[in-house]
Parts: structure tokens; C-alpha cells; sequence
């Protein structure tokens, strides 16, 4: 049996892909999520008897989009000056979803969002999310939204144009974010997003790019499957995983086909890269 076949079987105990996403107010988390499933609706959120509680937000309570509901979110407030007690309260959910022996309420990914901000760019209890250890294996990606304001606040009029200013902007974030990534337990990885609100804008460019990051981040290669057959965003990253997980392998370092055509069963190799797919199946 395949690697992605053992991965797939494993997979099919999925139902969801689960997301906690930890922003400050106005951090463009609810932006985001639209985003990433592809509708202008507001998210269904429900209590444990599958009842709909619209416009509550509370950790404990998961919400998802019927654009795609096989993407579960949690919502967290940011950590805000001197709130420890919403720093332990994420802390203990990452450590409940760790301990779940259900696959489906256990936590597979976090989007920790930051609105860069030059006054204020990283809070104290900020820092210690990521200076202490974390319960449970779940990648934190972390997501600079509203670059386009950012740009704004570190403007100079002395640069020729936009692309000095983006330029400046772009070194001046990268300055900042140095110290989270000297963390203990720093992000996995990072995006920077922009003009996300626009309809018109680059925004599923920029979606695209998380969703890749989040799935090289993932270590687990049921949830890889799990999370890159459901995104609807990147066709391009089915394909990539696709041929990473069989074609290359059937290539050796000089470039000769270890196999003849002839006897290499397609169907099997077809089944698994179709596995990619969340929408194909093979019989």
C-alpha cells in the first residue's frame, strides 16, 4: 500500500479541517475567512446541539461557511494589553483539542492574525503565546493583514513612488516582526495580505499563498491530504501535491524512469493523485 493510500484511509476519518484564528478586534479575521471560502455570507455558528447562534463568537463554539463547510473555525479575541485571562483560556483550548481522542475535535491548524501597527506591533502576552510551548502538534501560520494601511502609516513623501513606499513598508514589517520569530516557539510560517476588503482586488492571490504555507506547515500527511483536497481556492497546490507524492518518486536523481510504462499500473497511480482531489473520484 501507498504512502497516500494509508494517508487516504486515515483521512476518511476526517470529517472537517479544523482552524482556530486568533486576531485583534478589527484584525480582518472575518474578512479572511470569507475569503478563504469563497462567499460574502456571515458564518453559521452552533452550540453542541447543531443550533444556530448567528453573531455570537465565543472559542468553544464552532462556526463554518456553506460555501464550504468541511472548514470548521474557532474565534479568538486577540491578546490585548494585560488580558491574561484570554491568553489562558486559548491556551486551554489548544490543550483540550489536544488531548480529544475524536479526530473530528481535535485542532489541525492557527491563524494568528496581527494588524501591523509601527506604535504598537507586538504586545507583551503576544509574545508569551509564542514563547510558551504549546499543547498538541497544530502549525501557527502567522497572518499580517491590512498591509495597505500599514504602508499608509510609514508613507514618505520624500520617495519617488508607490514602489519606494512599499519597499520601505515591506523592510520596515520585516524589522518588526523579527523579534516573533525569535520565539521559543515561533510561526511556522507567515503571509502578508492586502486590500482584502475589495472585490475587485488580488485578494485570492494572496489567499492562495496562505493556504500553501498552511500546507507545508502541516507535518502529518493525512491532514495535508485532508486540507488541500477541501480548499477550493488553489487548484495549482492539488496538482503540486499530486505529482510531488507520485511522479517524482518514479524519477530517479538521472532523470530514467525506474519502471517501464509497461508495467506500471495506472490505475492505482491515478487513484492516489486523484486523492488531491476532493471533488474526483476513481472506481
Amino acid at each position: 500500500m501507498s504512502d497516500i493510500a494509508a494517508a487516504s484511509k486515515l483521512r476518511d476519518k476526517y470529517t472537517h479541517f479544523r482552524i482556530l484564528v486568533i486576531g485583534r478586534a478589527n484584525a480582518g479575521k472575518t474578512t479572511l475567512l470569507k475569503r478563504v471560502c469563497n462567499t460574502n455570507e456571515e458564518p453559521c455558528i452552533y452550540d453542541k446541539t447543531g443550533k444556530n447562534l448567528r453573531g455570537i463568537h465565543d472559542i468553544n463554539r464552532p462556526f463554518s461557511f456553506a460555501s464550504n463547510p468541511k472548514f470548521i473555525f474557532h474565534d479568538s479575541p486577540g491578546f490585548e494589553a494585560g488580558d491574561e485571562a484570554q491568553l489562558k483560556v486559548v491556551q486551554e483550548f489548544i490543550k483540550k483539542c489536544a488531548n480529544a481522542t475524536e479526530v473530528d475535535d481535535q485542532l489541525h491548524a492557527i491563524w494568528f492574525c496581527f494588524t501591523p501597527d509601527v506604535s504598537r506591533f507586538l504586545f507583551n502576552l503576544e509574545m508569551d503565546f509564542f514563547n510558551q510551548e504549546r499543547a498538541g502538534k497544530a502549525p501557527v501560520i502567522a497572518v499580517f493583514t491590512k498591509f495597505d494601511d500599514f504602508i499608509n502609516q510609514v508613507f514618505d513623501i520624500d520617495l519617488d513612488d508607490d514602489d519606494g513606499n512599499r519597499s520601505a513598508a515591506e523592510t520596515k514589517l520585516a524589522e518588526l516582526q523579527a523579534p516573533l520569530f525569535k520565539c521559543k516557539f515561533p510561526p511556522k510560517a507567515s503571509v502578508c495580505l492586502e486590500d482584502m476588503h475589495f472585490n475587485d482586488g488580488a485578494h485570492q492571490e494572496q489567499v492562495k499563498e496562505l493556504i500553501e504555507k498552511t500546507a507545508g506547515s502541516l507535518d502529518n500527511l493525512a491532514l495535508k491530504l485532508l486540507f488541500v483536497s477541501i480548499q477550493q481556492n488553489n487548484l495549482e497546490l492539488c496538482m503540486k501535491y499530486a505529482v510531488k507524492h507520485w511522479a517524482v518518486p518514479l524519477i530517479d536523481l538521472n532523470s530514467s524512469v525506474k519502471m517501464a510504462t509497461s508495467e506500471l499500473k495506472l490505475k492505482p497511480v491515478v487513484e492516489d493523485c486523484m486523492k488531491w482531489f476532493y471533488h474526483s473520484y476513481v472506481s
